[in-house]
């Protein structure tokens, strides 16, 4: 394990997630004795803009009742949990971190998703997948904390089959200075690799990836480098200085350090 793994891990780690959150939900008077991916998506969504730039990242791929769907960093799983429950499909996830992945697990099973998504732990970097394995690749907010973009794409690429696709989400590096930390993805720089946008798209052409589409998510409705929308708030999962990092995310964006991304890509067929 490399240093900026043990780092990554502990920055995100936390015990007593599932209880830390169906107490809020339940605070926020939610009936958790019969816990919906609806009630979850309040608080299960580990990006700017919560479960609207879910939908709007969704919107951007194909998916269908057959697509075989791998969640490259699913967090604690919320957007597997949406994209099995909107469109009925198979999702093979991973993360980094043991404690997501077992509360990621736990909340599947809680919300009768556990026959829908399997979830182990893993890096992006180095896939267990078989090559060719699946049509849609999926991340959100993940390329922040991997300084290994092209050995991240490379996989991308690998496991997916001709024809398929690779969409994630992306707080890219602005033209404007290094952004304020602490951030969501990272207390200081040492573990925090934003890359450009223009260095991205390099990447992505020299991983073999061709049809990139890149859009800048609105601010007016959250996005990779902003406040994210959930309702009952991400500091339930993520700490109680969230909001700090998260208006040192909104700061960067706004004054041109950071730019938020949604991009797709595809395996030529």
């Amino acid at each position: 394990m490399t240093n900026a793994t043990s780092t990554i891990q502990t920055h995100y780690g936390s015990n007593d997630l599932v209880d830390r959150i169906l107490s809020a939900l339940e605070k926020a008077g939610n009936d958790t004795s019969n816990l919906t991916v609806e009630m979850l998506n309040l608080v299960d969504q580990l990006h700017g803009g919560g479960l609207k730039s879910t939908i709007a990242q969704a919107g951007m791929v194909q998916i269908g009742k057959d697509t075989k769907v791998f969640d490259a960093g699913c967090g604690v799983g919320g957007s597997s949990r949406y994209i099995a429950n909107a469109f009925g499909c198979q999702i093979e996830a991973i993360d980094l971190t043991p404690e997501y992945v077992e509360t990621a697990q736990r909340l599947n099973k809680l919300c009768g998703l556990d026959d829908k998504i399997s979830v182990n732990q893993g890096d992006v970097t180095d896939l267990s997948q078989e090559d060719q394995s699946f049509d849609l690749v999926w991340c959100q907010n993940v390329t922040m904390n991997v300084e290994d973009k092209a050995g991240m794409f490379a996989e991308a690429y690998r496991v997916l089959v001709p024809g398929g696709q690779y969409t994630f989400s992306h707080a890219a590096g602005g033209p404007n200075g290094e952004p304020y930390f602490p951030l969501p993805w990272a207390m200081d720089p040492a573990y925090s690799f934003v890359s450009t946008p223009e260095i991205i798209v390099q990447s992505l052409e020299e991983a073999g990836f061709t049809n990139i589409e890149t859009r800048s998510e609105a601010r007016s409705s959250g996005n990779a480098a902003g406040r994210p929308t959930s309702e009952v708030g991400q500091s339930v999962i993520m700490g109680d200085d969230m909001p700090e990092r998260q208006s040192n995310a909104m700061r960067s964006g706004k004054e041109g350090r950071l730019i938020g991304m949604l991009v797709t890509a595809e395996r030529p067929a």
